[in-house]
């Protein structure tokens, strides 16, 4: 079949969505402090090692446990056992000392916002010394700007250095302490004379002293546009061409816990005043990146502002704590004074704090999202009350709801949805928005990225996101923004993959996702236009082995075979088995699936967790039972067993059982053996004399139709599954009984837009190299210009190569209102042709 792609410019769909590709900016993997907020100093306010509220820990402080029982990684504020090992021991996280004793104090504190200080003994020559995030950067010739809050009762000028592990000193500066006993503000430029990539400061003193330090700065001089940021960091986000900036997150917006949920108020003013905030990606921040800093990139960039507030519940993923009345009126009050920090005159109470913060004149808000991925009847109530109340006052905002909030009768101006997959569905989707009603409330694409599946972070999903967002752009008179996520990742402290942006204290890239993100964004047209492809359509691609599940003991099953040879167990997923006379019966049994990869309290804690029912369909229930045959993982094959049940019994004949060893996602403790959280298949459910089938999609699932079944339940009946790239078929008793066809991918994917003088094609090209026929109804210039990501399917990028799958640009001529491109193999391509 021959690849044709005709383009309609007298065709106008709508125009474009104007801010259509934007960025989502949530703390994970220490990107805040650390991070693009370029804090030198680990664990400034001294108070990592504190358990977050809400919490109880272990003895040996390994874990922090919420309420609901959910676990997060602690090490004593190191944070992840991957963190801490990279460490050796110390009592304050981030801080050593020599000749001298660190105590953390949480009886003497610099503000009423801080929980600690840190209080150092001294010896005659004595020091403590902060390594940073992996080490601190310092470049030759470079400034770096030093805030220090202490008192004491003697006057001492301490000795400021920043030095290699090895000694070698690189700056050094004085400050003086004085003797009055209160507390005091010490400030230092120091200016490097060499480069060390993983430098230390140290602070030493002349004598034996004690000095209580209430919080410690350390950050370059040089930063984005003067306004704090670090500077490589904010320019990459900028080269993905974004519109908007959604903020502060995210889970974190929930908290684990009713103490840890986001505060606005919490995140501005002076920050030694910010109270410093655990997140439940395992770590603490002080809010560096806060509410003013988010509002001053956003107006120094041209990005739109996106704020994100909690609704007065905690993280539903995490055993929700619901607010009561009281506290929910509180964050309600939180969202009115974000709104009116951002927008309200220089004499009100929050724009004058504004003010106090040097931004006199208002900032701008168009985007307020209530609440993050919380959902039914609660979150119902409360969008409601925060809806009415926020509109009332700011009415030229848009407000989005984190759900379809408009399924229960609510005012709904835009839903938020996530989608986290394996390339499978991206693949599958291009047309997910296609039948959404027109009448309904716009889409927030708030949360989206490949997860799952054989490759993270490649070549691979780079093209299956570009699919999906093909078929985003399609769309966009109903899908007005996207935001891939997470965002940022310091490689050092990882939490959670994949990211956007990758960087350690020096550098910067990003993955294949970014470069194709970027290439989209950055070519977007004024109006969409009409296009129509012709291509040859694929089936995808599974592979596993079969099983067989039930719901509960007693059901017994012989002759399994796989392409007419008898096959074995290989090992009981679920439950277990008891074989006699060839006949195997499934029973009750303790089959227990331990966690592995974390300390051994996280293990044992997250297992508690997992089986405590909380997530449904994620652990097995005490008689489930789960049975994988042996042999390699084939794509097509025939498999039959027969088995015997009673009608109220629930079995599951499954296909295509496949364990992804891939990394993806929260970096939690793992079940290294299969179980219904990551295994991927397809299934035959029979139950109660019907069978259903079930489509495979990764976290999610869609069902076809039940069917009767005649089955004889006096006795085994023989179930046959031929299983084929392009579907499977069921039989029974050597009837065809029910079939499920797979959706075909098409290997070419497009979508057109146009201004006055130019036509923009977008063209993904799944699969092998091939010939594809262009032709417009205008007329072009011959030359024209294309922008090409294409790699092998696995191809990643790092620190060693940081453009191995990146955007190549190259002129071309021949274009006309017919001709041939070659499209390369497995690539996403922008073509920009001028009109005539």
């Amino acid at each position: 079949m021959e690849n044709r792609v005709n383009i309609y410019t007298d065709r106008v769909r709508f125009p474009v969505a104007e801010d259509l590709y934007g960025l989502f900016f949530e703390d994970i993997n220490r990107a805040g402090d650390g991070g693009i907020y370029p804090e030198m100093i680990r664990n400034r306010s001294f108070e990592d090692s504190l358990i977050p509220g809400g919490c109880t820990t272990d003895p040996d402080q390994m874990v922090y446990i919420n309420r609901g029982g959910w676990p997060g990684c602690f090490n004593h504020g190191e944070g992840m056992d991957e963190w801490a090992a990279k460490v050796p021991y110390t009592p304050v996280p981030g801080w050593y000392s020599e000749n001298a004793s660190m105590t953390v104090d949480t009886d003497e504190t610099l503000n009423s916002k801080r929980e600690a200080s840190l209080l150092v003994n001294f010896t005659e020559g004595g020091r403590i010394f902060n390594i940073g995030y992996a080490g601190m950067n310092v470049e030759d010739g470079a400034s770096y700007d030093l805030v220090m809050f202490l008192k004491t009762k003697k006057d001492l000028r301490l000795t400021i250095t920043l030095e290699s592990p090895a000694g070698e000193v690189f700056a050094e500066g004085t400050v003086q302490t004085g003797d009055s006993g209160e507390w005091s503000r010490a400030d230092l430029r120091l200016t490097s004379k060499g480069t060390c990539r993983n430098a230390w400061m140290a602070i030493t003193s002349p004598s034996a002293a004690e000095i209580c330090f209430g919080y410690t700065s350390l950050l370059p001089e040089d930063t984005y546009k003067g306004h704090g940021l670090r500077k490589d960091i904010v320019e990459a986000l900028m080269a993905t061409h974004p519109k908007f900036l959604r903020y502060p997150g995210g889970c974190i917006v929930e908290g684990m816990s009713i103490e840890t949920a986001m505060r606005f108020s919490n995140t501005i003013g002076d920050p030694w005043e910010r109270p410093s905030h655990n997140l439940m990606w395992h770590y603490r921040t002080t809010n560096g990146f806060g509410y003013h800093e988010f509002l001053q990139l956003c107006e120094d960039t041209g990005m739109a502002p996106l704020y994100v507030c909690n609704v007065g519940m905690s993280c539903q993923a995490r055993v929700s704590e619901l607010f009561d009345e009281e506290t929910v009126d509180e964050f309600l009050e939180e969202a009115l004074g974000a709104l009116e920090y951002a927008l309200g005159p220089a004499d009100s109470k929050y724009g004058a704090m504004r003010a106090a913060a040097g931004h006199p004149e208002p900032f701008s808000m168009k985007y307020f999202e209530i609440g993050n991925e919380n959902h039914g009847p609660e979150y119902n109530e409360r969008y409601e009350k925060f809806y009415k109340a926020l509109k009332a006052k700011y009415p030229d905002v848009i407000y989005i709801s984190n759900t379809h909030t408009e399924d229960a009768g609510l005012p709904t101006e835009m839903a938020d949805e996530h989608y986290y997959n394996a390339p499978e569905f991206f693949m599958e989707n291009d047309n997910r928005f296609d039948s959404y009603d027109r009448s309904g409330p716009d889409i927030f694409l708030g949360e989206y990225a490949v997860n799952g599946g054989n490759t993270i972070a490649s070549m691979e999903c780079a093209l299956a996101e570009s699919v999906f967002l093909a078929g985003v752009e399609r769309n966009q008179d109903i899908v007005k923004l996207t935001a891939y996520a997470p965002l940022l990742q310091n490689s050092d402290y990882t939490a959670w993959r994949p990211n956007l942006v990758v960087f350690n204290n020096h550098e910067v890239y990003g993955i294949p996702s970014y470069h194709a993100i970027s290439l989209m964004a950055a070519n977007r047209g004024k109006e969409v236009i009409e296009t129509e492809v012709t291509s040859p359509r694929v089936p995808p691609v599974y592979f596993g082995v079969p099983g067989i599940m039930s719901a509960g003991p007693g059901v017994q099953f012989r002759n399994a075979r796989v392409n007419g040879k008898p096959v074995a167990v290989s090992q009981m997923v679920y439950g277990g088995c008891e074989e006699k006379d060839g006949t195997f019966t499934l029973v009750s049994a303790d089959n227990p699936h331990p966690m592995t990869g974390k300390n051994p309290v996280w293990n044992e804690t997250f297992e508690k967790f997992m089986k405590s029912g909380f997530f449904p369909g994620m652990t097995a229930g005490e008689d489930n039972c789960w049975a994988v045959f042996e042999g390699e993982d084939l794509e097509e094959y025939t498999f039959e067993i027969e088995f015997c049940c009673r009608p109220e019994d629930q079995v599951t004949l499954s296909i295509w059982n496949y364990h992804p060893d891939t990394d993806a996602g929260c970096n939690e403790p793992k079940d290294v053996r299969w179980n219904l959280r990551s295994v991927r298949n397809q299934i035959w459910r029979i139950e109660s004399g019907k069978g259903t089938l079930q489509a495979p999609s990764y976290m999610q699932r869609g069902e076809i139709p039940a069917v009767e079944l005649d089955i004889d339940y006096s006795g085994f009946n023989t179930y046959r599954i031929e299983a084929r790239h392009d579907g499977y078929d069921c039989f029974l008793n050597g009837k065809l009984v029910q079939s499920k066809r797979h959706t075909l991918h098409d290997t070419l994917y497009t979508v057109a837009t146009q201004d006055e003088e130019k036509v923009i094609l977008k063209l993904i090209k799944v699969g092998e190299t091939a010939d594809v026929r262009i032709t417009l109804d205008c007329e072009v210039e011959p030359d024209y210009k294309v922008q090409t990501l294409s790699a092998p399917l696995d191809a990643v990028n790092s620190f060693e190569n940081m453009e191995n799958v990146s955007v190549r640009t190259r002129e071309c001529s021949g274009a006309s209102s017919d001709f041939v491109f070659r499209a390369e193999e497995n690539s996403v391509n922008v073509l920009t042709f001028k009109k005539k």
